[in-house]
């Protein structure tokens, strides 16, 4: 077979979509944030609404719309639910949401997921959460979901090795948040580009 390739010109346009990790990070922020939040062309998808419904269960109020998503934000006020809060298949918005779990003054906050989330671990940004002041605990004491977790958040020095980079994410997410600075080493960052992301929104809000 001979394949000719010949110079030829594009035209017409192609709609992109919308980020998981941007879409759950822009929740994450809108429902910490004070007043309304708008997402424009957030990725609709069950990793973004598992988040949604997360931070809905946290006191934030979220609507979903096709190209807008309003968020009216909790001021840093978390509050705990009744029941626990069940992640489903997102480890982004398990680990994310376990810092934010952290900032609540009272009560106590339990995450669940799937039966692969409950088998991701997370236990290195569960012991930063507590050197930073938060008592996170992992129910079956393996490192992973379910996990309860109790504030409040309030800042000091902690070291974490990032194998994923979510575990960095979730802790710049939320001790700007806490009652006071934090210093974090971080002798092993895996998936740097995604902190650029968190970095790049926080920068920018």
């Amino acid at each position: 077979m001979k394949l000719i390739s010949k110079p030829s010109k594009l035209t017409g346009h192609v709609d992109v979509p919308g980020s998981k990790s941007h879409t759950i990070r822009a929740v994450a922020i809108a429902a910490l944030a004070e007043g309304e939040s708008n997402i424009h062309f957030a990725l609709d998808s069950a990793d973004t609404r598992a988040a949604a419904g997360a931070y809905g269960a946290l006191g934030a109020e979220i609507e979903i719309q096709p190209e807008l998503w309003r968020v009216q934000g909790t001021g840093g006020q978390i509050r705990p639910p009744a029941t626990e809060i069940d992640v489903k298949n997102s480890g982004t918005t398990l680990r994310i949401l376990m810092g934010s779990c952290a900032l609540a003054k009272k009560g106590k906050t339990r995450l669940t997921g799937d039966q692969q989330i409950q088998r991701r671990p997370a236990g290195p940004l569960a012991q930063a959460l507590n050197d930073l002041g938060a008592r996170v605990g992992s129910i079956n004491d393996k490192g992973c979901a379910p996990f309860e977790i109790e504030g409040t958040l309030r800042g000091g020095e902690t070291s974490v090795e990032c194998v994923t980079s979510q575990y960095l994410s979730s802790l710049l997410l939320s001790t700007p948040l806490a009652s006071g600075d934090s210093v974090i080493h971080v002798p092993l960052l895996n998936e740097r580009p995604y902190v650029g992301i968190t970095l790049d929104w926080l920068k920018n809000q």
